[in-house]
């Protein structure tokens, strides 16, 4: 299983096989989408990228391209503008100008591809202390391309004796060179290539190219990897159990209710909305079954899985900048016999009928 993950100024791109998931903020809400992989996707991708750069970070960009391209159509202009290939130094070297909020989307990646364990938002705590280094980051592409064009300029140049020419060789070559080194980083063989790299890159990861994440940047992180898990990988989002841990598996029923506290209006169905979208996805994994009534939820499940979703619902409306929240928990938890919501109404039910 293949999973890359690209990171960027709102949110978190995670890319699977056939599928492209995303998790990202817009005015402080936390929203998300998966589609399949395609040439409409792509352009999705670009413009979501594109429209969060901040305006100093598209702007230097911009000036470079213009550096490069302006002085080579204006006719009658001594210097002939910045070489080709300084693109490729500016596509390579933003990495270490990251915009803040992306180098905290970048770590929030990080600690989810280092987490061992199930990605939930119940364990966040634990995400959190993952570490925020990564070995296939691309980070390496990086290092590898400046290394590649240090070496490939001193070589070039004990040929032509020329160190302009020796640059522009070098700039061109490396481009062709970091695939194959990323690729032959796979392989034990190449150890000695590898080492000194991923030493590089990840001092990098932790002093340049990411920042300690917050929560709203881990919870975007954890949801972009769900949606993409329930597509192509469903069968790492649960718990793997022993067979003595089935036989005995029981389900409880929890009264949850929660509340933010601090809201601009009257109204909290925003924050209702995203903890319905929360418990959606747990139930179309198959932990949980759920019942929204107009003053609280009603949650069932197993009760280790019920206090991983509490949890999370708690948390959601942190995530939506609220700063206090206060949820109320009611649990029924029933051990002499097997007790459902389905099986508790039906039980009313029937006292009703023989009354009649």
């Amino acid at each position: 299983m293949r999973i890359r993950g690209m990171s960027f100024q709102n949110g978190i791109f995670y890319i699977g096989k056939n599928h492209v998931s995303c998790a990202y903020h817009e005015k402080g809400r936390l929203r998300s989408w998966v589609k399949p992989i395609n040439g409409q996707t792509l352009m999705k991708m670009i413009a979501q990228v594109i429209v969060s750069m901040p305006l100093w970070f598209k702007g230097l960009i911009m000036l470079v391209v213009a550096l490069i391209i302006v002085p080579k159509v204006i006719p009658n202009v001594q210097w002939n503008g910045l070489p080709y290939y300084a693109l490729f130094y500016c596509l390579f070297g933003t990495h270490f100008i990251f915009p803040t909020q992306l180098k905290k989307y970048h770590g929030a990646e990080h600690k989810v591809f280092s987490h061992k364990g199930l990605i939930s938002r119940g364990r966040l705590k634990l995400i959190e202390k993952a570490a925020i280094t990564n070995r296939n980051c691309s980070t390496n592409s990086v290092v590898v391309y400046f290394l590649s064009v240090i070496i490939m300029t001193v070589c070039f140049w004990l040929v032509f004796n020329e160190w302009n020419q020796s640059l522009m060789f070098a700039s061109y070559t490396s481009v062709i060179v970091v695939p194959v080194v990323i690729r032959l980083m796979r392989i034990k063989a190449f150890l000695l290539v590898r080492k000194p790299i991923l030493a590089i890159s990840y001092w990098l990861q932790k002093y340049v190219t990411t920042t300690d994440p917050e929560r709203i940047h881990l919870v975007a992180s954890i949801q972009s990897y769900r949606k993409l898990a329930v597509k192509e990988f469903p069968d790492k989002l649960k718990v793997k159990r022993n067979p003595v841990q089935s036989e005995v598996r029981r389900m409880a029923i929890v009264d949850v209710t929660v509340i933010p506290i601090g809201t601009e209006t009257a109204s909290v169905s925003q924050y209702v909305a995203d903890i319905h979208t929360i418990l959606q996805s747990y139930k179309q994994e198959g932990k949980i079954n759920f019942q929204l009534t107009p003053m609280n939820t009603i949650i069932e499940g197993e009760l280790s899985i019920l206090f991983e979703v509490i949890q999370a619902i708690h948390e959601a409306p942190f995530n939506q900048g609220i700063n206090r929240v206060a949820t109320n928990i009611r649990i029924d938890d029933r051990r002499d016999k097997i007790a459902t919501m389905s099986s508790k109404l039906a039980s009313v039910q029937t006292k009703l009928k023989e009354k009649e």
